[in-house]
């Protein structure tokens, strides 16, 4: 099992995110929790992951004024969130969510890409503090062995982050930070 801490810079709270591999699948359970615009919050999410670095299954609880649960399965290319076919992200291979920088990984991890490769995915982003989820398109550049230029093609939002030999967000310059790594 592996134990990561992140420090949340620009909205502050801790992040403690443990990963295990059962037989060849990844399985991500952790708790967030932290201060937004004067209101305390928690999160926890609990992520099955495939052997490609896809989510096939999520579970996001939130309590932020009021209790929250997600629930995503992706059947086939088919996303049902809280028991609901979602066909507005109908083919998307990844999610974001948007308190924690470990879903960034999953591209990452997933495209296998070259220093100096680009490439244009659609995501399911997840904004826990908007609670809002909608479907997005992003871009990844490698720009050197550890570093990716992220960029949010509906927005203009972008940063260079940088990533441990696992391909693990290791900082995320103003939003995020690991404090623990084991």
């Amino acid at each position: 099992m592996n134990l990561i801490v992140w420090r949340g810079l620009l909205y502050k709270w801790r992040e403690h995110c443990e990963i295990e591999k059962p037989a060849g699948r990844l399985a991500v359970k952790s708790i967030v929790a932290g201060t937004y615009q004067g209101r305390i919050y928690d999160v926890s999410y609990v992520l099955k992951i495939n052997p490609d670095w896809c989510v096939q299954e999520f579970e996001i609880k939130t309590e932020i004024d009021g209790a929250t649960v997600i629930l995503g399965k992706k059947e086939g290319e088919e996303w049902i969130i809280n028991d609901t076919q979602r066909p507005e992200f109908q083919g998307l291979r990844y999610i974001d969510i948007s308190v924690t920088p470990f879903t960034n990984s999953l591209p990452i991890n997933n495209l296998h890409m070259k220093i100096g490769e680009q490439r244009d995915i659609d995501v399911l982003y997840i904004d826990i503090l908007g609670n809002e989820l909608k479907a997005v398109k992003q871009r990844y550049s490698r720009t050197s062995k550890d570093h990716y230029l992220y960029e949010n093609c509906d927005s203009d939002f972008s940063s260079t982050i940088q990533v441990d030999s696992k391909g693990i967000i290791k900082s995320y310059p103003s939003l995020f930070e690991v404090v623990v790594e084991k």
